[in-house]
């Protein structure tokens, strides 16, 4: 990407200034883009925009954006479309050069007259020199910059994920789960009708940005399909790219069109030609942040051997029987414990129930801190083992055990985590009477890096994606 390019991304990602033409003093969202800016502590300076109003939110408020005196480094539209042109003008005489655009009411309507005026828009803003994000779109957050998402406020801590989606809903939805369960972004953009500005567009920026590292992508359609291909195949091997395809069913077809104005093809070709490009491709949002969780806390595993701890405290055999199953019909391996291993397992863990295999059932005895840090010694040993899966229901235990205990066991993992190279992921089912608490050790074990999951299922595929990852980049690198 030459520098002219890149100049225009860093307008777009490092805005000096931000103008919000629609901002109000009221509950909409013009006046909510202004008070999320504000309570996210951007440093820039904040234009709200608004020909009746004098002053919104302590600011000063312009009549237009011609009328701001400082310049004016990025512009949010959220006014009703028929007034859009005009603003377009009022951008062009500011020497603005990027443009937003939250209004909807363009292309996706699939009538006349609106889709004209996108055009008319898209011609009078190139021929000023102002790219186009939008329409119909909820913009771009940059944590690390403080700039958060216009329409709901959510910023979380800075990271390198970069979400790029046609949705501006899913993006929200993203971030929400993100800020919840401890995915970091470094940039989230959500691109609507991509009238000017696209997939392609931002896929060939993040291959090169430096603050990216995994990148998620969520379509409907794209234009330039053997673009889109090209540019998979070179950012995979680089960059891995999670990847979700709406419309692949008739009616998402229909809905994709009026949604975003997107033409979708046929789900089997693009299916095999995003594995071709390396793609992981996962069929919902929640698959989606799972993954990203793996591929943000775990190293590359590129094998797919898995020792399990069923279920801490006991009743762990129905847990040990649904996570076989469900580990091994993903293509994840769990070989049995040989001999030698179920000595050593036996020399701790000897209660009655007890079931020393794989899964392992450590019965009643899962509930001692002291017990759990040996069999976890036991395990990190195992060099025919590629990562530990455990499975803690805060639920269950605090009926067996008091807080201090189960901080004790906690404190466990979190060591564990800290003092060794083998991968550990943990299954923490959601609900029940000590919700509060298990929310407290998820956030716990998040934050020292340990990927949490509420199911073997959610757990296990997120795992099958990257090691097919992992196992897809280094067939490439050889």
């Amino acid at each position: 990407m030459n520098k002219d390019r890149l100049k225009e991304f860093e307008a777009m990602f490092n805005p000096q200034s931000i103008a919000v033409v629609g901002a109000s003093s009221g509950r909409k969202m013009g006046g909510l883009a202004v008070r999320h800016l504000q309570l996210a502590g951007y440093k820039g300076k904040i234009f709200p925009v608004n020909p009746t109003e004098r002053e919104i939110l302590g600011l000063k408020a312009y009549p237009s954006v011609r009328d701001i005196p400082d310049p004016v480094g990025y512009t949010i539209i959220m006014v009703p479309a028929a007034a859009v042109l005009r603003v377009i003008d009022d951008c062009a005489a500011k020497g603005v050069k990027v443009v937003q655009l939250f209004t909807a009411g363009f292309s996706e309507t699939g009538e006349a007259e609106p889709t004209r005026l996108e055009r008319e828009m898209v011609a009078r803003a190139h021929r000023a020199g102002i790219r186009l994000i939008g329409p119909n779109c909820a913009g771009i957050s940059v944590p690390a910059k403080l700039i958060p998402l216009e329409t709901t406020g959510v910023i979380g801590q800075p990271g390198d994920i970069a979400i790029l989606a046609q949705s501006g809903g899913h993006t929200e939805t993203l971030a929400d789960i993100g800020l919840s369960r401890g995915i970091r972004f470094s940039k989230l953009i959500s691109f609507g009708n991509a009238c000017d500005l696209n997939a392609i567009d931002f896929l060939e920026y993040l291959k090169e940005d430096p603050e990216t590292r995994i990148i998620a992508l969520y379509l409907e359609g794209i234009t330039d399909g053997r673009r889109l291909y090209q540019l998979l195949a070179e950012i995979s091997p680089i960059k891995p790219v999670v990847l979700l395809k709406g419309g692949r069913t008739e009616t998402g077809k229909e809905m994709a069109m009026s949604h975003t104005s997107s033409l979708a093809g046929s789900a089997a070709v693009w299916t095999a030609a995003m594995k071709q490009a390396g793609a992981i491709e996962v069929s919902t949002l929640e698959e989606m942040a799972d993954t990203l969780m793996a591929l943000q806390e775990l190293p590359p595993i590129t094998g797919n051997r898995i020792a399990i701890v069923s279920q801490l405290g006991g009743g762990a055999g129905g847990a040990g029987v649904l996570a076989a199953d469900v580990c091994t019909s993903l293509g994840l391996e769990l070989p049995p414990f040989t001999g030698e291993i179920k000595d050593k397992l036996k020399s701790i863990v000897n209660a009655p129930g007890s079931i020393l295999r794989n899964p392992l059932d450590m019965s009643l005895m899962g509930r001692q801190a002291a017990l759990l840090r040996k069999v976890l010694g036991v395990l990190a040993g195992l060099s025919d083992y590629d990562l530990i899966m455990l499975n803690e229901r805060p639920t269950f235990l605090l009926a067996l055990v008091s807080e201090a205990e189960l901080q004790a066991i906690n404190d466990v993992l979190v060591d564990f985590q800290h003092s060794n190279k083998k991968p550990l992921v943990v299954v923490s089912p959601p609900g029940g009477v000590h919700e509060k608490e298990r929310v407290e050790v998820e956030r716990r074990l998040t934050q020292a890096g340990i990927p949490i999951y509420p199911s073997f299922e959610r757990a296990a595929k997120a795992l099958a994606n990257i090691i097919w990852y992992w196992g897809f980049k280094d067939k490439y690198q050889t």
